[in-house]
């Protein structure tokens, strides 16, 4: 189930990155990171009215609430540094899979060593070529 939902996902951030470049100098980046993120609470919003109103129960506890806090402020600072990627000249064909595959690149080393996460072979030879498409899509 976890594939359906991260298709999902990737449709969601082509949406952003396209429409993200779409706006770049074409509105400042604060107001546009500011809208962004004001629409964002809409459909989030709309869902947590949805379970509210259906009786549904949601589990919160304080590791969950302060990870999803720190989340928050990622989302804000990122949305300001993404759009100042293409306000700053970047092509979406280039700045896009740099962003993209440098959070791939970092997060996975910090599941490996914060979270103790492991890798098998043939990921982390993924993972490799994944560095080597970083350094061709990056450097002309």
């Amino acid at each position: 189930m976890w594939l359906v939902y991260a298709f999902a996902t990737i449709i969601a951030y082509v949406g952003l990155d396209f429409f993200i470049k779409k706006a770049s100098g074409k509105i400042d980046d604060f107001a546009g990171a500011f809208l962004i993120n004001l629409f964002a609470l809409i459909p989030v919003l709309l869902i947590y009215i949805w379970l509210k109103v259906t009786n549904h129960s949601m589990l919160f506890t304080k590791e969950g609430v302060m990870s999803a806090i720190f989340a928050g402020l990622s989302v804000g600072i990122g949305s300001i540094t993404f759009i100042k990627v293409f306000s700053s000249g970047a092509n979406l064909s280039i700045g896009s899979p740099v962003v993209r595959i440098g959070t791939i690149v970092l997060i996975t080393l910090i599941s490996l060593f914060v979270l103790k996460e492991s890798l098998t072979a043939k990921q982390l030879i993924g993972l490799a070529l994944s560095l080597v498409g970083l350094v061709l899509v990056t450097f002309k």
